[in-house]
């Protein structure tokens, strides 16, 4: 078998706290939905309130907690202020997590987003 885990196997207490902070913040519900959305395309904050159907307020809340984590990043647009998924390593958790606990129909549709991806189809909000 393998050798038994180790107090400081997990790497300097930097990179331990590093990890804790993305996971608590993907452990939102509507985190994890933002997360989700803009694994697919880059939205403004009002979009994605109408989309999970959230006053202003609540989905800035949590869009600062992923901002504060690193996980999402964002650009302004004329007016707008666009924020889309920044962080490519918590994009392949995501997509990894999905694959492995999503209904068939559901890993499908991150088949479909990653297909999209590679071929480039999200370099601009429509």
């Amino acid at each position: 078998m393998g050798r038994e885990f180790q107090p400081g196997d997990a790497g300097p207490t930097e990179t331990t706290n590093s990890v804790l902070e993305v996971f608590q913040a993907l452990s939102h519900p509507v985190r994890l939905e933002i997360c989700q959305l803009l694994m697919a395309r880059q939205y403004s904050v009002g979009e994605l309130c109408e989309i999970l159907d959230l006053k202003q307020y609540a989905v800035s809340q949590q869009l600062a907690v992923l901002r504060k984590a690193e996980i999402v990043e964002t650009r302004r647009d004329a007016r707008h202020i666009i924020y889309f998924l920044s962080n490519d390593k918590v994009r392949r958790i995501l997509r990894v997590s999905i694959a492995n606990l999503a209904r068939p129909a559901e890993q499908a549709d991150i088949a479909e987003i990653d297909r999209k991806q590679q071929a480039g189809g999200f370099a601009r909000v429509r």
